[in-house]
């Protein structure tokens, strides 16, 4: 075999533009989607906040607290490692079976049943792409995939490499996230940032394959689904349980942001970067708290055999 200098320098070349044209193109949607998160933001402030009771549109699953029919997955739908996603599809406001569903249908689901602004939904619309592989669509089991959304670390499930379905919650890591409310009644961000500074220490000590440590990106997405659960559930325990664990609308809930346009991307991210940045895996336990020494046997050393 003889190599080849000319199409050598091609390829670099080529490989070199494609990078600087996907690099354009990310500049060209940070730069709209900031202008017109902007906008989100700033009708959040000046426009009235739609009433309680009439939060998700009339018409739209969820109105007045009224959602459809709450369907346990069977063996055979596709689920994913996302709570609030799972939940639209036992619901049926996604298809059921979780599965060929295209984004323009994420977008309709999430932005109405949430109240998210348009650009959050696109933007968590977006963190699904790498899965379609031309087909336009997905099936939730798809973002099972490590590290694109699935990560290290999570509050309700153990890394992957010890609990491989990552379309099934864990009750007794749910339960450990949970009880950190100070008040027991609302998780706030410091019980989140605790929380989290627990998960990794905890997963770093005993996951070899712990993934967290070098990606910023993912642990600010973790960040991210704390935050969530803070600006859009307004850290009820309760209703977390219930979201969490069986993966359902509580009976009578609507989302707790009230923008009259949705809930824009910068509270979130706001939440978000207070959590990272209160994270402290050297921190001082809390009273009775001890860090999980191993994930072989999940059910069990979550709940007894924390030393």
């Amino acid at each position: 075999m003889t190599i080849n200098p000319v199409s050598t320098i091609v390829g670099i070349i080529s490989l070199a533009a494609g990078q600087l044209a996907l690099f354009a193109e990310f500049l060209v949607f940070e730069t709209r989607i900031r202008l017109e998160d902007t906008f989100y933001l700033l009708a959040g402030y000046l426009l009235p906040y739609r009433p309680k009771g009439r939060v998700i549109p009339p018409g739209k699953p969820g109105h007045a607290g009224l959602w459809p029919q709450y369907i346990p997955p069977t063996p055979t739908d596709s689920r994913g490692p996302c709570p609030g996603l799972n939940s639209l599809a036992n619901h049926g406001i996604l298809p059921r079976n979780g599965r060929q569903i295209t984004f323009k249908m994420f977008m309709d689901a999430i932005t109405s049943s949430y109240n998210f602004a348009p650009t959050l939904a696109e933007v968590l619309t977006r963190s699904a792409q790498p899965f379609d592989n031309g087909r336009g669509y997905i099936n939730l089991s798809d973002l099972n995939a490590q590290m694109v959304i699935q990560h290290d670390a999570s509050f309700t499930r153990p890394d992957i490499v010890y609990w491989p379905d990552q379309s099934k919650p864990h009750p007794e890591l749910i339960d450990q996230f949970l009880s950190r409310a100070s008040d027991g009644k609302h998780i706030s961000l410091t019980d989140m940032a605790y929380e989290a500074s627990v998960r990794r220490r905890e997963c770093g000590m005993t996951n070899g394959q712990y993934s967290l440590t070098g990606s910023l990106s993912h642990r600010f997405f973790g960040d991210g689904n704390a935050a969530f659960m803070w600006t859009t559930f307004g850290g009820k325990v309760d209703d977390l349980a219930i979201w969490l664990k069986e993966e359902r609308f509580p009976d009578g809930w609507e989302p707790y942001c009230r923008y009259s346009l949705g809930h824009p991307m910068l509270p979130g991210e706001l939440a978000g970067l207070v959590i990272e940045f209160n994270i402290n895996e050297n921190q001082k336990l809390r009273a009775g708290d001890a860090y999980l020494t191993s994930q072989e046997t999940p059910s069990a050393a979550y709940t007894s055999k924390r030393k």
